[in-house]
């Protein structure tokens, strides 16, 4: 039985995804499109040429001599932000640098340290020592580094969703039961944008960056059907409810179960069920004491099944693969009680108070009985 309002609620959910996708699609492409400059600015600092001595000019660099005065490892949140302080030649002026990491240069020098810093367009771009260089903060060598990082995520991240999202509608299918090629998409997608990430912030280069990304499909997709397999694996076993037979409840319980049909007993909101108090009742109340709607004798049980794309899909957010649907009869209505795998049981033998076999009730011996 399909839940109407279900329905329209699941195809409102599926606009969502598609918004998710969209929105990083285009938060990629912003961040892509700003490599170029920060390249090219990487690259007129590495072609600047020296300036004349005596002079400082944007379209030139000037090396200084400089003493460093000591290090600095502050801890920033999960990560650390490294700085050398160094006085230049000349001057008495400490000025605290911050450096990209903290090899080879800042977790080398010790404070009296000869180096020389190397000043373009203002700002102290690199410091060396010996012949060892490092890239300060301010250096546009690594500006690529966050844009390709995030752009590369963001855009495996917004396809995958905007597949899915394809596919779902395509298909029609609810969230939990997509067939294996989207979800393998999806699983590549993670996987593919999450080493973009990483690429993009330990490569040497930005063609480096995108040739690791690439290279990661293939084994990103096999990860993705093998975790797909193993989906697919725990669904099957979740179909299979032939083991589930009635079992007497010995107290009184609550039980989280959902009623649906067209009866008085069937209400949005109550997700409980009272047994082993009289007939079983449901209810919104976890002590079951009060607003309790009996199940009535009329109501009997048909058979025993796992949840399906066209039942409401807050039944599957409420169970997961955990949930079964008991379906049965009140009269000509068809009524749906939807519970845990390991309540399924004792919901079965509050209302039938009889065993079954391979997940269906059976029938009263009195209907066997002959007629004198």
């Amino acid at each position: 039985m399909t839940d109407p309002a279900a329905g329209v609620s699941g195809r409102r959910k599926s606009l969502i995804p598609v918004g998710i996708g969209l929105l990083l699609v285009l938060l990629s492409v912003g961040l892509l499109a700003t490599v170029p400059g920060t390249l090219t600015e990487a690259r007129a600092y590495v072609a600047a040429p020296a300036c004349l001595p005596e002079t400082r000019s944007a379209t030139c660099t000037t090396t200084v001599p400089a003493t460093v005065r000591g290090t600095e490892n502050e801890p920033r949140g999960k990560g650390t932000r490294y700085w050398i302080l160094l006085t230049e030649e000349g001057s008495d002026t400490v000025r605290r640098v911050q450096m990209i990491g903290h090899e080879p240069v800042q977790d080398t020098v010790y404070a009296g340290d000869q180096v020389t810093v190397t000043y373009w367009r203002g700002e102290i771009r690199t410091v060396r020592f010996g012949t060892a260089a490092q890239e300060t903060k301010a250096s546009p060598a690594d500006d690529w580094r966050i844009p390709v990082a995030f752009g590369l995520m963001t855009l495996c991240f917004g396809l995958s969703m905007l597949l899915l999202a394809w596919w779902a509608v395509r298909h029609r299918k609810a969230a939990h039961f997509i067939p294996w090629q989207p979800s393998i998409l999806l699983v590549t997608g993670i996987l593919v944008g999450g080493t973009g990430f990483v690429a993009g912030r330990g490569a040497g280069t930005v063609r480096e960056a995108f040739v690791i990304t690439a290279l990661s499909v293939v084994p990103a997709a096999v990860l993705g059907a093998l975790f797909t397999w193993w989906l697919r694996r725990r669904q099957n076993r979740a179909a299979d409810t032939s083991g589930i037979v009635p079992v007497l409840p010995d107290r009184k319980q609550c039980l989280h179960a959902t009623v649906r049909g067209d009866v008085p007993y069937s209400v949005s909101g109550f997700g409980l069920l009272v047994v082993g108090d009289g007939r079983p009742a449901a209810t919104p109340d976890p002590e079951g004491r009060f607003a309790r709607r009996t199940l009535p004798e009329t109501l009997t049980v048909q058979h025993v099944r796992a949840l399906r794309p066209d039942d409401p899909d807050g039944w599957y957010e409420a169970y997961k693969y955990d949930g079964v649907v008991i379906e049965g009869r009140d009269g000509d209505r068809t009524v749906l009680i939807a519970t845990r795998r390991r309540d399924a049981p004792l919901v079965l033998g509050s209302l039938t108070g009889m065993p079954t076999v391979e997940g269906t009730v059976a029938e009263d011996p009195a209907d066997h009985q002959r007629t004198p």
